[in-house]
């Protein structure tokens, strides 16, 4: 008895309701079918039975044919519902261990204990208007710096970055970091601020002291060298920045303007 309804059970559950009364219904019909065949032979005679029998076959091949049709095309949407739900299973593996770099440039705060340091106070010099006399001016930089936040869930290696002056790629200054490494879900930071001072007056070399005053307006390019677990010497969308100097600004700073994907 305990067999019966543990097989009972089973079948109720592995099949679906509309296909057990489609089995029902079908074996009624060949029931009904039998019974007239038997019938009508007895009545009409073997030549009138050969000729039914022969188009129940045909009947039946019919039969044959729709299912199998109706069960390649079952088949072929539950694999496609398959290969779908496998390909979305993809993205998102792949959207969880894809590394993507996200990093913007901008004023350190001086609360940061690392880069809690002075200004940087650069000598300039200026030219008087009118006379070809020049006298020389400071100005403070504050700690520029990149941040770095990595929110995928492996950690990558920023192997070093270039910068460089928008449309004038000669002056470009490419510096390599030695283990910078960002962890999972982490923000890690690194100076820039002697890249932007020599850029600004559009020189390779950071100084003290310079013979030209920096540039009013700057638009600077920012790009990130980094590796992962799948490749090495991958390359950030390029990212630029508005650097604002005195007079043009009442203080240096520095404004995100676009970002090339």
């Amino acid at each position: 008895m305990t067999r019966n309804r543990m097989l009972a059970r089973m079948i109720v559950t592995q099949l679906r309701l509309r296909f057990l009364m489609a089995l029902v219904a079908l074996t009624l019909l060949c029931g009904v079918l039998v019974l007239i065949f038997f019938v009508e032979w007895h009545r009409r005679g073997d030549t009138f039975a050969l000729a039914l029998g022969a188009l129940f076959t045909f009947f039946a091949s019919v039969i044959t044919a729709m299912v199998t049709l109706t069960y390649l095309h079952v088949s072929r949407r539950s694999l496609a519902a398959a290969e779908a739900a496998i390909a979305l299973q993809r993205e998102q593996w792949q959207a969880r261990i894809t590394v993507q770099p996200r990093f913007w440039m901008g004023v350190h705060p001086d609360t940061t204990d690392r880069f809690a340091r002075r200004p940087l106070t650069i000598t300039y010099r200026r030219d008087r208007p009118g006379n070809g006399d020049h006298y020389y001016d400071s100005i403070a930089w504050p700690q520029m710096v990149v941040d770095v936040w990595n929110d995928g869930e492996r950690s990558f290696r920023v192997a070093g970055y270039r910068l460089w002056v928008r449309d004038e790629e000669h002056l470009a200054i490419e510096r390599p970091l030695s283990g910078f490494v960002v962890p999972p879900n982490e923000l890690r930071s690194f100076p820039v601020t002697p890249e932007l001072v020599a850029l600004t007056v559009r020189q390779r070399q950071f100084q003290e002291r310079y013979e030209r005053p920096p540039c009013e307006e700057s638009a600077l390019g920012l790009r990130l060298l980094y590796s992962d677990w799948r490749q090495d010497n991958r390359s950030t969308p390029d990212d630029f920045y508005l650097v604002l100097c005195p007079p043009l600004a009442k203080e240096l700073c520095i404004q995100r303007i676009e970002r090339n994907v």
